[in-house]
Formats: structure tokens, sequence, C-alpha cells
């Protein structure tokens, strides 16, 4: 199936449209159809020719490029009115699913460019879209400075743009339509390939991060795949008779290693929440998965997580948004429940990932185990579409797989 990539740009003097085209031609060059569309800005010193954007090429869109210049560490204002403009879209729940990356400048190298693009992704969760970040371990992310968010440059008031950030802006383009491709071919009728392999690791010594991470597992389960649930390695909560999972001093689950994160198609992590982090026990984990050089066990595979607070404001989102900065460093594709299913709104509405606040009891709710069941199926799905190897547009059934890693 040819992937159909939008590349969205918002650009004054002409850094952010370089970059977009840029992106174009790489999504091109894998066989994308692709259309550039430019958000509209009477103070841009040009008239780029590209078409206005419009909600309507982010519904035709598989993936997208969104592209805008840092102001204050945040999307410049005409971006954000355009994606604000989506908002009768994604109340229908219709832009879930599409794989977003993003690319930024800034005429300073601290002037905010990582924390744009973590305030543009947070839109996307919101949509329930998979974000891409940049390949953190290739030479075109290194040579424009290693953010493993998204591409970001510098930008000079002529517009110039130097060779390594253009190529950098080829490459984002490019894996995009990998990407997507790989997830769109997995949407074929005929498509016969094995279920995934899901691995959720939870922080053991807290009984509602346990129960919440059984229901994950369950979850996965539902759609037939083979799921390892695993621990942290420390100690285990006590299990009380009447509580869901084994009890009676049954035998926690087995301590997590790299293998099992290795293993797996697809991740879920779950936590407590401490000072608007997740716990260090996890965030020690996860930072040991990071290699110096090349590809750890995180690269190219979706990712999420869940946690539990003792308040309801307590860390429950801002937690999991510093867990997915964990995962872009991995190399991860982040996957967020976003709003594609009722049960994320009866828990609370949490676009982020599943959380309960013990405020509404000492063990998860009802609908905090659905929501938490909902991920686990989200996130089979998820790791069942990446693991597929992506065909070249136009190719036959007979053509080989296009092997690249995202």
């Amino acid at each position: 199936m040819t992937p159909k990539i939008a590349v969205v740009h918002h650009s004054r003097r002409g850094t952010m449209r370089a970059l977009a085209e840029a992106a174009a031609e790489g999504a091109r060059a894998y066989g994308a159809q692709v259309r550039l569309v430019r958000v509209s800005d009477d103070k841009a010193v040009a008239a780029w020719p590209e078409p206005e954007a419009a909600p309507e090429d982010v519904l035709w869109a598989d993936g997208l490029v969104l592209a805008t210049p840092t102001y204050f560490g945040n999307p410049s204002s005409p971006f954000k009115r355009f994606l604000e403009s989506t908002s009768p879209l994604w109340s229908q729940g219709l832009l879930a699913d599409r794989i977003v990356t993003g690319m930024t400048s800034s005429t300073c190298l601290h002037g905010g460019r990582e924390a744009t693009l973590l305030a543009l992704f947070q839109t996307v969760y919101h949509w329930g879209a998979w974000v891409l970040g940049s390949d953190p371990f290739s030479a075109e992310c290194r040579a424009t400075g290693g953010n493993p968010y998204g591409l970001s440059v510098s930008a000079v008031r002529d517009g110039t743009v130097g060779e390594a950030d253009l190529a950098a802006a080829w490459a984002a383009g490019h894996r995009l339509a990998v990407t997507t491709a790989r997830v769109r071919r997995a949407d074929r009728a005929d498509d016969t390939a094995g279920r995934a392999r899901v691995t959720v690791v939870h922080c053991a010594e807290d009984e509602t991060v346990r129960m919440l991470a059984q229901e994950c597992a369950a979850g996965a389960r539902e759609l037939g795949a083979e799921v390892r649930l695993r621990r942290l390695a420390g100690p285990a909560a006590a299990r009380e008779a009447g509580l869901p999972g084994p009890a009676g001093g049954a035998p926690p689950a087995a301590v997590v290693t790299p293998d099992d994160v290795a293993w797996a198609d697809s991740l879920l992590f779950g936590a407590r929440v401490r000072s608007g982090s997740m716990a260090a026990s996890m965030l020690g984990f996860l930072q040991s998965l990071e290699p110096e050089d090349g590809p750890g066990p995180l690269a190219g595979k979706p990712a999420s997580g869940f946690t539990c607070t003792p308040r309801p404001h307590a860390g429950s989102e801002s937690a999991l948004l510093a867990l997915n900065n964990v995962l872009h460093h991995g190399g991860a594709v982040v996957v967020p429940p976003g709003y594609t299913d009722p049960a994320v709104f009866a828990a609370g509405g949490n676009p982020y990932g599943t959380s309960h606040s013990r405020s509404a009891g000492a063990l998860p709710t009802p609908q905090a185990l659905a929501a938490a069941r909902h991920q686990g199926r989200r996130m089979a799905l998820a790791g069942d579409r990446l693991r597929r190897e992506p065909v070249s547009a136009g190719a036959t059934s007979d053509t080989p797989l296009e092997k690249e890693v995202i």
C-alpha cells in the first residue's frame, strides 16, 4: 500500500520551508504520495507556492511531518492555530493511529528546540497518533546535534539551510514513509503474519501498579499476543486473597532482563509517580538500555506507559510525558492511548497513558483497569503492525521486502 504523507510547514524566512521540501523529497524517494502544504501567515517574507494547509490534509494522511519554528519554546502561534483547527476531527476519533514526526528551528542553539518538539507532540498524543522521533543513532541525527525528539536546526535570517540539515530532513521524510508503509501494509486483509510479542514491565512493590500491569497483559492477550509480564528487581507487594492474580504468597512475576526487552515487538512500562516522574527504579532500568553506540533493544518498537499517583494532579500526566522522553532516547515509537476508546474517557481522559489516583481508592477502579486493558490491546496491535517489513510503493507481491531500520 502506497503511504500518504502530508508535510505541513510554517515558514517566515524560508528555513522551515527548505526542511519541509527536503522531507517531502525523502518521502517521495520511497514511493509515498506526498502533499506539501503551508500554514498561512501574512508575515512571511515570501508567498510560498504550496496550497494552504487544512484539517482535511491531516485526515487524508497516513503519516505527517509537522514543521514549525520555535517561539519561546513552543510551536509558532499560526501553527498552533492550525493544530487547533483539527479539533472537530479529533473529537470524532478520526485522527488516531497516524504516524507523526516533527521538525523545528531557532536562532539560538538552546533556544527551546527540544521544548517545541515536545509541546508539539502533546497535541499529537491527544489525537492518538504515534510519535516517531529522530533515529538517535543515525549519522544524520548526530550531524545536526543529536536531538532524539525530532529534527532541530539553526535558523538564519536569510533562510539559508546547511547541507547536513537538508540531509537530515530528507532522512526524516524517508524514514516516516518507511514506517508508515510498514503500519499500513499490516491493514491488508491478506496479511497472515503471526502474533505480536509484548513485554509488560512494572514495579512490583506497588499493588496498584501490579494490577494495572496484569490488565495491560490481559488486553494484549485478547488480541492473540504472546506476553511476558515482568517486574523490576526489588521487593514485591503482598498479594491479598480476593484480588486479581495469584494470592497467598504465590511467587511474583519474573525479574525483567534486557533480553525481555529485546524479545518484544512492543513494550509497556508501569511505576508509581515520585516527584512528577516515574519511580527511580524504572528510570534506572530504562536508562540502562540506552547504548552508547548503535540501536538498542527499544529502537523502532512501539512503547507506552502507565502509572499511579496519590492525588489526581500529583504527576499523572507529567510523569508519563517524561517517560515518553526517555523512550525517544532509546529510539522507540511512542504509542499513547489517545482518545481512541470510551475507556480512556471513563478513566479520567489521560491521553498519555493509563493512570490511577489513590484518592479514588487504594486499588485501581474498574474504569482504570478497563483503560489499562485497552492500552494493552493497543500495544499488541502496534507491535504486530510495526514488526512488519514494508514493500516499496509500486512493488508486487513477488518483490523482496525492503529491509530498513526505523
